[in-house]
């Protein structure tokens, strides 16, 4: 049995306090891990995952394989999501993520299409196949979720090396 330390039981209660203190609810407390991935193509054919999941990369690679994002508006800014999502123990989702954020103003129609793609890819993804260890890591953690798109993201053409005019 291992013996908790009494310092960090003070550091959470005092946190507690002050939070009390100030007006700010218990829930702004929460713990959460955030997981950031890239996406920089298509994915037509998002799979469910089989290999087993032992860590967080394994998670963020299972994750990924399970998103189809929207095809990609030419013209406009991609469109960045993040959700958070739980899990049980067994890797079966532990309820349904509370919300959606975008980075960015949506229209109604692409809320709708980024909504149902979210809602595909957990649905894809809710038998995770953890390993038992990151089933127990993992339990009840909430993950927040954010897939950057870069599939068709803008930036400024600036050249590495200025040759020099002497």
């Amino acid at each position: 049995m291992t013996r908790r330390r009494p310092g960090i039981i003070a550091a959470a209660l005092t946190l507690a306090a002050c939070g009390a203190l100030l007006g700010i609810p218990k829930v702004a407390f929460a713990q959460f891990l955030t997981l950031t991935m890239e996406i920089r193509r298509d994915n037509p054919a998002p799979v469910r995952p089989t290999a087993p999941v032992n860590d967080l990369q394994d998670l963020m690679r299972a994750l990924i394989g399970c998103w189809n994002p929207p095809p990609a508006d030419s013209n406009s800014q991609p469109i960045d999501v993040v959700f958070r999502v739980s899990f049980k123990r067994s890797g079966e989702l532990l309820g349904k993520p509370p919300f959606i954020e975008f980075v960015r103003e949506v229209t109604p129609e692409q809320r709708s299409r980024y909504y149902t793609a979210v809602a595909e890819a957990i649905d894809r993804c809710s038998k995770m196949p953890f390993t038992e260890s990151m089933g127990g890591a993992s339990a009840g953690r909430v993950f927040r979720v954010n897939f950057i798109d870069a599939r068709n993201r803008k930036q400024a053409e600036v050249p590495w090396l200025i040759p020099k005019t002497s």
